[in-house]
């Protein structure tokens, strides 16, 4: 599941974002449970999602920070409006902010905060103003009535200032749907300022609701939600109070981890790779596209040069890692079985076949513990979301999460690998820069997007349908050659072959060792075939070249903008649906332990009874689970269900 940005790869992973202050970033939200809509009224004046994206000629690219996921710790506030001391609870509040901060993304974290506020008097204000003080902090306003119409729930003129200027600084604003009272209003904002955060400061007295859409209302339904709650009661200066469930937290410091270390991570061939990535996907200069791949291409291209890296980095590991499993435990059995059977009086010999054992624990142990697998299969499937994302900003196709046009969010996943994925690309669609492309660049973009990305696509499948299946004949051939040569030794050894006055000779014991040593290896070799899943890979990427094929067709027969959308937003879901598939699959394929089972204690066998006990110990094919001649004192090696007999 590899290849490049333009030209290959399956259609189908923080936070630093060129500051170590973004290093980390925890787990998914929870969907709301009322239907909301984003608007962001006239008169608040304009907003613009991002950073201004500038084109690759204009700037200094690639830019810094290497392709680092951007991540901003979603903080939520609610509370009281009437507070007796304020500045008393200031204190709190700082200590409930870095404590939420330490407990999920560990002691020295220093994120960037985004803090999300209803402004309404008192706590809201508070909260969000002391937010707003550190660095590279934002606001999202959460209104639960139009900025003129809430104005009137506010006391004085210093107020109303108050919270023009803060509405002013929101870099997004979200109105809730009218209808209904005043108080459902109020319950609707507070239930989406939970839906939206990470964690939650709640300025409470601690007492019962006293109405709908109160304080203790919406910590009851953060408190619900799993959503981390910093209690910092209004009664008095006192220590804030957190709750949060032990499952849930554990997903979010695993999500934060995820981050950093994908963050962390150091590409010495970033600038190479990225300057090819462009090169690769530049259209001529006089193409109508030319600027709007140019400034789409330096938004998207340094996330996808990093994912694209570090996947193709821990799949070589992976794979290393997997067939060396195999090709060990085989070894180990030559071994034991040259010492017993040729140089039975150097006992030292063993000591490469301890070696081998030890591999063959330690190899998955620090595999499991290093989440190769689940690193791999995450950073693939993002750099396929991220391949799929430059195509599809083309085409103006997919939504986009911006400043005033917050989308639903998805529901929490409980699997920490898909939560720092949704978040990633939450992350990175809110910096999606627009492209204004009209009826007179039909015909470029639609050949751009037939040629760069589906029919890219539909090589790549192709390609690698060929290789899949080449490797899968090949390892089957080759499980049938070794088999064949123990049969054939096995049946010579039976005909009496290289014994000579009831003593085995050179060639008997070579018989021996070929009887012990060729099931292994090719056992070993099966394993690998079976583990590897080339046949099913093989008719995956046939499946799917056939399905491309179709769209491509589509594609090229787009008349208009709109049919354009349609088809690259179906090629979108095809590909990510493949991913998904192809992610589901291999999350189950981790590097397996091998067991050791002992057999009983035997006297020490001589070359001519270890023949006698290796005669029937052919298996019928590659995956036989018949009885099997041991080499007393030794063990059984299994792998993947295949006995290896050592």
């Amino acid at each position: 599941m590899t290849g490049q940005l333009p030209g290959g790869g399956p259609a189908g992973a923080p936070g630093l974002s060129g500051s170590a202050r973004r290093a980390a970033g925890p787990a998914g939200t929870r969907r709301a449970d009322t239907e909301t809509a984003d608007v962001r009224p006239a008169e608040i004046g304009p907003v613009h999602a991002g950073p201004p994206q500038t084109p690759l000629a204009e700037t200094e690219w690639p830019p810094e920070g290497e392709g680092q996921l951007p991540f901003s710790l979603r903080i939520g506030v609610t509370g009281h409006r009437q507070l007796a001391d304020p500045d008393a609870l200031l204190p709190a509040v700082r200590v409930a902010i870095q404590g939420l901060i330490e407990r999920f993304l560990g002691p020295g974290a220093e994120p960037a905060l985004l803090v999300v506020s209803a402004l309404a008097e008192g706590a809201d204000r508070l909260v969000a103003t002391e937010v707003l003080a550190g660095p590279d902090a934002t606001l999202e306003a959460a209104l639960p009535l139009p900025p003129a119409e809430y104005l009137g729930d506010f006391t004085g003129d210093a107020s109303k200032a108050e919270f023009n200027d803060l509405l002013g600084r929101a870099a997004s604003v979200w109105l809730a749907r009218p209808g209904g009272s005043r108080d459902e209003a109020y319950e609707r904002a507070g239930r989406h300022v939970v839906d939206r955060a990470d964690v939650l400061v709640a300025l409470w007295d601690g007492e019962p609701p006293r109405g709908r859409g109160g304080t203790a209302t919406i910590v009851a339904y953060a408190r619900e939600q799993g959503v981390p709650v910093a209690w910092v009661p209004t009664s008095g200066p006192e220590a804030p109070v957190y709750w949060y469930d032990r499952e849930r937290a554990a997903h979010v410091e695993q999500a934060a981890e995820d981050f950093r270390r994908y963050n962390t991570a150091a590409i010495p061939e970033f600038t190479v790779r990225a300057h090819t990535e462009r090169d690769r996907l530049e259209p001529a200069p006089a193409d109508p596209l030319a600027p709007a791949c140019a400034s789409v291409a330096s938004w998207i291209i340094p996330y996808f040069v990093r994912a694209d890296v570090l996947a193709t980095r821990l799949e070589r590991i992976f794979r290393l890692t997997n067939w060396t499993m195999f090709l060990a435990a085989a070894a180990a059995v030559v071994v034991v079985a040259v010492q017993v059977t040729v140089w039975p009086q150097l006992n030292w010999i063993a000591a490469a076949e301890v070696a081998l054992l030890l591999l063959l624990v330690a190899a998955p142990l620090v595999s499991r513990r290093q989440r190769v697998l689940d690193r791999w299969i995450s950073y693939r499937f993002l750099a396929e979301r991220l391949r799929s994302t430059y195509f599809l900003a083309l085409a103006g196709a997919g939504e986009r999460s911006g400043r005033g046009e917050l989308r639903e969010r998805s529901a929490y996943l409980s699997d920490p690998t898909e939560v720092w994925i949704q978040r990633a690309m939450e992350e990175v669609m809110a910096r999606r820069p627009e492209v204004g492309l009209g009826p007179a660049d039909v015909v470029s973009l639609r050949d751009y997007l037939s040629e760069r990305w589906i029919g890219a696509q539909i090589r790549y499948h192709e390609g690698s349908a060929r290789r899949q299946g080449a490797w899968d004949s090949r390892l089957f051939a080759a499980t049938g050659v070794l088999f064949l040569i123990t049969a054939i030794a096995a049946f010579l050894h039976l005909l009496g072959w290289g014994e000579h006055h009831g003593e085995a000779s050179q060639f008997g014991l070579l018989l021996i060792v070929l009887s012990i040593c060729v099931p292994a290896i090719g056992a070993a070799v099966h394993g690998i075939r079976t583990q590897s899943e080339f046949r099913r890979h093989c008719q995956r990427y046939e499946r799917m070249a056939g399905l491309l094929r179709q769209l491509d067709a589509d594609m090229s027969h787009a008349g208009s903008i709109a049919e354009i959308h349609e088809i690259a937003a179906d090629a979108e879901q095809l590909m990510r649906a493949e991913n998904s598939d192809w992610f589901g699959v291999m999350r189950f394929h981790d590097v397996e332990l091998i067991t050791l089972t002992s057999p009983a204690p035997s006297a020490p066998p001589t070359p001519d009874t270890l023949g006698d006990q290796l005669t029937g110990a052919v298996p019928a094919s590659p995956v036989s689970r018949s009885p099997r001649a041991r080499v007393p004192g030794r063990g059984v090696l299994v792998l993947g269900g295949l006995d290896l007999g050592a």
